[in-house]
């Protein structure tokens, strides 16, 4: 009788550890790489930015950028992650009408290249460990979170380029669908380095 009880409980283990486990979205032990395109805000200070046919000019401005975005994200907390953020971006030269006057504000274009940090809540995981339905947290994964960093832009005007300090911060929520294992698509929204981004994400 003993036997049988115990090759039972040892069977009742083995189909147990048999079952296969649904990974969450994110997890404490999460790195996730992404790569997307979009639209960032990055604050520049240039004299030559807003300069006038009157010789007045702003030092400070933010223009929305083009831009190709390499992020990457570790777990240090079952909801919290931090991480990196880069990439390469720019826009073409060129003028527009002054919203005061009749001048028209030349500016330049540019090639910036910026580096900063992130910090992501991943507050739909926390939903769903409190949630008794399914909400499917092992493919979705919603987070909200800051940036901030610096970098440099490589701009150019009809007769002159010089390089120039760039800052940014901002805030932004996001979301992931994994639609396999390792490999999903994703989307933020926000200010600093994502106005909006689109791509695609890759577990490690």
């Amino acid at each position: 009788m003993k036997k049988i009880l115990c090759h039972l409980i040892i069977v009742f283990i083995l189909l147990l550890n048999a079952n296969p486990v649904h990974a969450q979205a994110w997890e404490r032990n999460s790195r996730v790489l992404s790569l997307g395109f979009g639209v960032s805000k990055f604050f520049h200070i240039d004299d030559y930015y807003y300069y006038r046919h009157d010789g007045d000019f702003n030092r400070w401005y933010y223009p929305s950028t083009g831009q190709i975005n390499f992020q990457g994200e570790f777990g240090i907390h079952k909801y919290v992650g931090l991480g990196f953020t880069t990439g390469v971006g720019g826009r073409t030269r060129g003028e527009k009408k002054g919203k005061r006057d009749e001048l028209y504000y030349k500016y330049s274009g540019e090639i910036n290249v910026p580096i900063g940090m992130i910090a992501n809540f991943h507050f739909y995981q926390l939903i769903a460990d409190n949630s008794s339905k399914n909400i499917h947290s092992d493919k979705l994964d919603i987070y909200a979170g800051a940036n901030v960093g610096s970098g440099v832009a490589f701009t150019y005007y009809e007769n002159s380029s010089r390089i120039v300090p760039l800052a940014f911060g901002g805030l932004h929520v996001g979301v992931r669908y994994y639609f396999s294992e390792k490999v999903g698509v994703n989307g933020e929204f926000g200010w600093g380095k994502s106005v909006v981004n689109v791509g695609f994400s890759f577990k490690l």
